[in-house]
């Protein structure tokens, strides 16, 4: 078994919702009836590969809950693929996480909606692409087993195990497009108030028409769409919405036929305006047949242009200054600003714009650090920020210090790093450190 990732990362306001943990605070008190709720899973029971080495299909699981009356969130739906080995390559949405080199994927649902009401269809697809030399006749399945927190009587819910069936049978696979895009090149340095041009054309290199397309652009915050297109509508970005990358979304349907080795280009260009906030910016288009018909290749349905403007993003840190009596515990607050003008994200890696390593003073201990905070020693954390921040964004880590010892003027240090990326625009780089003062007394 072979496993890839599509490129398209978190594409719009669809696929960029990151599952972010719920505590039990957000889940609320449980309602007063005692009715028990269950766990289920939506899959097929069965789906048929060709033997064709490169035919492609795709699979689609949900997961559910029976009783309305309760929040469940924090869902994980764990998938066996141990027996697809030799016989198929696995492509996992990017909810999923397959850890080298095990078989079970596992597969994160932020929230798990009710039967007949909020529940409204399967949360994520798996694409299955068979091998040269996959066995003809095989009888193979992929293991299924979910849980998910509740607010109900039992705190956790969970399924059993249960399996779809994929046979593996010596039919040629039918007909179907496959449109495949172009890839665009990076752009840039650009200057904020540029108009940009982004061209899309893509060829059928299928053996069946295409009956119109869908076409998805989502952009990311820097960027915003200069014009209004026919058939298409626009969602704009959407700042403070902890998690969720902020970006646009145009969303376009064509009726289009598309015949077999046609290339098709858009009648008139799309165009984005680079916003004055713009720094590193990404451009994410999707393309995919309408209809029940399935693109033959669809991870060539996607493409992602990069674009760096002229701008500068100026990260600062400040440290604080407390006071506390000899075996007081008290609260220090370290703060990181991004003071702009533009926003700052990763929008190729996914990494931390930045880190900041905190060194307590010496006679304290640090009794309790963010979550964001790993301990590199004793004295030592290294709190690592998101992927992205926004203009102004300030974002605050409080540490728990006990003052052990009476140490007139203890202090200890904050230093920020930004990412390799980040750093060469960042204009005034002195302003990355700052100090953590303890003024103890006996």
């Amino acid at each position: 078994m072979k496993t890839a990732t599509g490129r398209w990362r978190r594409l719009g306001a669809h696929a960029l919702c990151a599952a972010a943990a719920l505590g039990a605070a957000l889940l609320g008190a449980a309602p007063a009836s005692a009715t028990s709720d269950k766990l289920g899973v939506e899959a097929p029971k069965e789906v048929t590969l060709s033997i064709a080495p490169g035919s492609y299909q795709e699979i689609s699981f949900g997961l559910y809950h029976t009783y309305g009356d309760y929040r469940v969130v924090n869902g994980t739906l764990a998938l066996d693929l141990s027996e697809l080995a030799g016989a198929a390559e696995v492509s996992l949405p990017e909810s999923c996480y397959l850890p080298e080199p095990a078989t079970i994927a596992v597969c994160d649902i932020w929230e798990v909606g009710a039967l007949g009401g909020t529940y409204d269809g399967p949360q994520f697809t798996i694409g299955l692409r068979t091998l040269e030399g996959a066995p003809a006749g095989a009888a193979l399945s992929i293991g299924y087993r979910g849980q998910a927190e509740t607010n109900g009587p039992e705190d956790v819910l969970r399924t059993g195990w249960g399996s779809t069936s994929v046979k593996v049978e010596s039919v040629p696979p039918p007909p179907s497009p496959d449109l495949s895009l172009s890839e665009p090149t990076p752009t840039g340095p650009v200057t904020p108030g540029t108009s940009l041009t982004v061209p899309v054309t893509f060829t059928n290199k299928g053996d069946a028409a295409a009956e119109g397309f869908r076409l998805r652009v989502w952009n990311s915050y820097g960027l915003e769409a200069a014009a209004d297109y026919a058939g298409c509508a626009w969602t704009p970005p959407v700042l403070g919405v902890e998690d969720l990358l902020p970006g646009g979304l145009l969303d376009c349907t064509f009726d289009t036929v598309v015949e077999p080795g046609t290339t098709v280009t858009l009648p008139e260009p799309l165009r984005f305006t680079v916003a004055s906030h713009a720094l590193f910016e990404r451009l994410d288009v999707g393309v995919e047949p309408l209809g029940s018909t399935q693109d033959r290749h669809p991870e060539d349905n996607v493409s992602s242009a990069l674009i760096t403007a002229e701008n500068t993003a100026d990260f600062t840190v400040r440290g604080d200054e407390v006071t506390g009596a000899a075996g007081e515990k008290v609260t220090a607050t370290i703060e990181f600003r991004n003071q702009g003008p533009a926003w700052s994200a990763n929008v190729g890696t996914g990494d931390p714009v930045g880190t900041i390593t905190v060194t307590a003073p010496a006679g304290t201990t640090v009794v309790s650090a963010p979550e964001s905070c790993q301990a590199e020693s004793s004295s030592t954390y290294r709190c690592e920020l998101r992927h992205w921040v926004n203009p102004q964004e300030r974002i605050r880590f409080p540490f728990e210090l006990r003052v052990d010892r009476v140490i007139p003027n203890a202090t200890g240090t904050v230093v920020l790093r930004p990412s390799p990326q980040q750093a060469p625009y960042a204009p005034q780089p002195h302003n990355n450190r700052a100090e953590l003062v303890i003024n103890a007394t006996g």
